[in-house]
């Protein structure tokens, strides 16, 4: 049985459920779900070492998702892209 540590996965949550409230999201809901598994490995590799007491975990993973997802835009196809209706 493969074991995802609990981290990443609420990390790959968290971040899925962000496209939810952005106004252009991926056409392809399997592209949602491939950059939240993407990021999500990136984001918990750069805060291997945070101290949560100390940062605010939700306030980190909200800054992390709004500048990916201000790079993902600037560079994803427009036949890529539909309105998040």
């Amino acid at each position: 049985m493969l074991t995802i540590p609990y981290a990443l996965c609420e990390a790959v949550s968290d971040l899925t459920a962000q496209f939810l409230f952005q106004p252009q999201i991926p056409a392809n809901s399997r592209d949602i779900v491939q950059l939240s598994v993407d990021w999500a490995g990136e984001f918990e590799t750069r805060h291997r070492s945070t101290d949560w007491a100390e940062i605010e975990y939700l306030e980190a993973i909200d800054r992390f998702f709004d500048q990916k997802y201000r790079e993902w835009l600037e560079t994803a196809p427009a036949r890529s892209l539909r309105r998040n209706e």
